[in-house]
């Protein structure tokens, strides 16, 4: 059910993505928008990023896709007429630089289905834990501020009946990594924590050209006062 979710979601992820571009009335554009919004939100619950999923759908498919409505209709654009431009460098560029983002698209999904893609040296089908896996473990507990007794007592004892980690097999370790990432991943106090400590320096860094953004709005919608006449 999760395969045919993830396949769901991401099939109108992708077609609404392409309406976004492909529609010449700017209304029904951001229309589309929202289904994409909606889509990878949809995308975020599988991933168990729930916080993540519900911010995707008030802020951006809420507050600001209804402000990008607001504009158009206050503007009262209709379908927008754009010359073809003639063949040229930057037009031969993009053809180019899309196929090479579709040829590595096609290839993460390949390395995807065929389970090399992600973390696949921590997963095997021996009867105890390897090293990779235990780095693995230990790489999560600093990610997320997890202490090993917590992760024994409410992982491992609850759900294989072992007192240590490293008692588990291989494939219990994988399940184990897992489901850590899955249940750890979503949490606001998780998400806070590693935001204003790993990624603080981006964030504030984001912030800036927020900011920048706004004032570079405020000196272009600024009209200056006309000159009286003598």
């Amino acid at each position: 059910m999760e395969t045919i979710l993830f396949l769901v979601f991401g099939i109108f992820a992708v077609i609404a993505g392409i309406a976004v571009i492909t529609f010449r009335n700017p209304i029904y554009s951001a229309l589309a928008l929202i289904v994409t919004f909606f889509s990878q939100a949809g995308l975020f619950i599988l991933l168990g990023a729930y916080f993540v999923a519900a911010v995707q759908i008030i802020v951006y498919a809420g507050a600001i896709m209804v402000l990008f409505l607001f504009v158009i209709m206050l503007l009262n654009l209709g379908s927008i007429d754009v010359a073809r431009p003639a063949v040229g460098t930057a037009k031969v560029l993009a053809i180019v630089l899309g196929l090479m983002f579709a040829a590595e698209g096609v290839y993460i999904a390949w390395s995807v289905s065929s389970g090399t893609a992600v973390a696949r040296a921590a997963e095997g089908t021996g009867t105890t834990i390897t090293q990779a896996q235990l780095d693995a473990i230990k790489e999560i507990e600093e990610k997320y501020q997890l202490d090993r007794p917590a992760i024994n007592q409410d992982y491992v004892e609850k759900r294989y009946n072992k007192t240590n980690v490293k008692m588990l097999n291989e494939s219990e370790a994988s399940e184990l990594i897992k489901t850590l990432h899955r249940e750890n991943m979503g949490k606001t106090y998780q998400i806070g924590l590693v935001l204003f400590s790993k990624f603080l320096l981006p964030f504030e860094v984001t912030s800036l050209i927020l900011l920048a953004a706004l004032i570079g709005v405020i000196v272009l919608v600024k009209r200056e006062n006309p000159k009286p006449v003598n």
